[in-house]
């Protein structure tokens, strides 16, 4: 980038920028806009001869090179500012004793005019000289006439000086390959400053409105426009003492393609250098364009490669999905249960409609569906993308394509053909028993019944600990995996996290998951899941129905925040009985209350720390059902 010059009149503006006092960050600075006049030479490589004209002898007396001036500012050759003063195709005009330059859309005027340079600098109606930049600059665009012998190039540029770090390194690249240039960002002397680094982004042609962005801290930054200066015709104006200043009459050169650039930009900005120790070499430039180039290669480059990976992993995960699915209903799941279409779901749903969702789980979301036969079902798909949310529904397909119990949620069939499996059970209208117990409906739960809930959930439970072959622990035993259907029978459901066992082995080593207040401590601690963890579990749920409390409540007293611990301590203090919900106790008879201490005393049992002490769910079952029996007996009696 040139130095700037400017004419002896505007010399105090010009020096303020090469040789400034140090500024502070946010100082006060002058905006100008420079047109540039470079000259640009094809087929010749010296300049045609002198010609003289007769055609204006004002104009021949008047300049050594130059047409009369304007107030106190030369006018140099091609300008012209008179008809037959220089070339009327570069027309500016003198308004008392002021130079204006005009576009399409407005006036500048011009400052200064460097000859030697071919450089004229104007300012911009937009901008105020001595203006700190604190804020987004807009433009309404300089727009040339198509008549004139000017055209916007593809070399726009936006400088950036004063820029902090940030600005520096982000967004802009400023390697040495890249489109953006260096050029200088501060001054402590014109020699040093001229050639430093800062940034100047190239933002290509347009003579459309714009708006410089600039960041609070206050960095400096202004706009330059390049265009293309056809060539001019024939000479008009002579210098001083005879000797001619233009070109030979019909010269082809200046007739043909050559062009002479005109660059025109904000100027005249006082900035300060960034390095404390002046503005730097070259070559650090140079060390720092490569470094950040090499920077950014390595980001591309690892950008590139993460992206590789994941398209990777997700194709590596769909194929397993298409594997398992394939596995599915090749080892017994298309036997057992029906396959459905994707076409058929999205019908059934409506297209998995917000308003026919039931529930939403850490696997993925449940919708109620209408098959085309009127049949009520439940559709449950693992969220998208969420592979542990697809195991899990891979593995009630396997689990319940091998059971068949009144207790259990029975599977209808599964579709496979969409992005994610989904599963179609029976719908159960009545939610879950969790729900019931801590909604509005608890009144509709009478001992009764509670006690016929729980004795078929450990039917169901029993059932799959030594009906099916092999025998599946459900590892989620809890009230909200028991729905309740239209009689209030309860159902057994989500069979996500369930394993298949090993008839020759005792235990499944696998690490501990199920839900905090249900989740058995010994298999907690040693990862060795059992059918008794099951009945662990399944103690916890015979508790909420006894006392209508929440398994895990930061409401109770810290020390009684675990139901299982708090009915435990009330069972050695021998208050079993204030753990009851006093919904149940009110107006029972003695024998209900006595098996409301009995339905504890078995619920307490379950909860033993050693599994061995344990109960098994078989045993469980046919407790509640003696505790059904005496009830019923006192019942038909009366």
């Amino acid at each position: 980038m040139q130095k700037i010059l400017s004419s002896p009149t505007k010399q105090t503006n010009v020096a303020s920028f090469i040789t400034p006092a140090r500024p502070a960050p946010f100082s006060l600075h002058h905006l100008h806009l420079h047109l540039h006049l470079h000259l640009r030479r094809h087929g010749q490589t010296t300049p045609p001869p002198p010609i003289r004209s007769a055609t204006n002898i004002r104009c021949l007396r008047a300049l050594p090179s130059s047409l009369p001036p304007c107030g106190s500012t030369s006018v140099p050759y091609p300008l012209s500012t008179a008809p037959n003063c220089g070339d009327p195709s570069y027309r500016i005009r003198c308004v008392s004793g002021t130079l204006l330059f005009d576009s399409s859309n407005n006036s500048y005027p011009i400052t200064s005019i460097s000859p030697s340079n071919q450089r004229l600098i104007i300012a911009p109606s937009t901008f105020l000289p001595n203006t700190c930049i604190a804020a987004d600059l807009p433009s309404n665009g300089l727009q040339l006439n198509s008549s004139a012998p000017f055209n916007i190039t593809s070399s726009n540029t936006i400088f950036y000086l004063n820029c902090s770090d940030s600005i520096l390194n982000s967004p802009l690249n400023c390697t040495s390959n890249s489109l953006c240039h260096v050029y200088a960002n501060g001054t402590n002397s014109a020699s040093d400053c001229v050639n430093t680094p800062c940034c100047a982004f190239r933002a290509g042609g347009s003579t459309t409105s714009y708006r410089i962005r600039v960041r609070q801290e206050g960095c400096r930054a202004y706009r330059s426009f390049e265009f293309g200066l056809r060539a001019a015709g024939e000479p008009v104006a002579a210098a001083r003492g005879g000797v001619a200043v233009g070109f030979a009459p019909g010269a082809h050169v200046w007739r043909a393609d050559g062009v002479r650039d005109i660059f025109l930009n904000f100027g005249d900005v006082d900035a300060e250098c960034q390095n404390p120790d002046g503005c730097g070499k070259d070559r650090t430039a140079l060390i720092a364009g490569l470094t950040a180039g090499l920077g950014v290669a390595l980001i591309a480059a690892l950008i590139g490669f993460l992206v590789y990976r994941r398209h990777r992993r997700i194709k590596e995960e769909q194929e397993r999905l298409t594997r398992e699915r394939e596995e599915i209903l090749n080892a017994g799941g298309g036997k057992t249960a029906k396959v459905f279409t994707g076409k058929e779901m999205k019908k059934a749903t409506n297209n998995f409609a917000k308003d026919r969702l039931l529930g939403v789980g850490g696997y993925g979301e449940v919708y109620k569906g209408i098959l085309e036969d009127g049949t009520m079902v439940a559709v449950k798909c693992a969220k998208l993308g969420n592979a542990k949310g697809t195991d899990q529904v891979l593995n009630e397909v396997r689990i319940l394509c091998q059971v068949n119990h009144k207790s259990l949620v029975r599977l209808l069939g599964c579709c496979v053909e969409l992005e994610q499996p989904l599963l179609v059970y029976e719908y159960i209208p009545n939610g879950t028993l969790l729900d019931h117990l801590q909604g509005g409906n608890r009144g509709l739960l009478s001992w009764k019944r509670r006690l016929s809930i729980a004795h078929a959930t450990a039917e169901g439970l029993a059932y799959l600990h030594f009906s099916a072959v092999p025998p599946i622990y459900h590892r989620d035993v809890k009230s909200s995996n028991i729905l309740l259907d239209e009689k209030l029978n309860g159902k057994v459901s989500d069979f996500g996290l369930s394993r298949l066992a090993h008839t020759d082995l005792s235990h499944i080593s696998t690490c501990a998951q199920g839900t905090l207040g249900y989740l058995d401590p010994e298999y907690y601690r040693n990862y060795q899941l059992t059918d008794k963890s099951d009945v662990y579990s399944f103690g916890v749920v015979l508790l909420e129905l006894l006392t209508s409390q929440k398994a895990i409540d930061f409401n109770r007293p810290p020390d009684d925040v675990n139901l299982a611990v708090y009915v435990q301590r009330l069972v050695e203090e021998e208050r079993i009985m204030d753990a009851v919900d006093p919904m149940l106790k009110e107006g029972a008879s003695t024998l209900e209350l006595e098996t409301m201490k009995a339905l504890g005393f078995l619920a307490v049992g379950c909860l033993e720390e050693r599994r061995q002490n344990r109960p098994s769910m078989k045993e469980v079952a046919e407790e509640i059902e003696y505790i059904i029996s005496i009830t019923a007996a006192k019942a038909a009696e009366q």
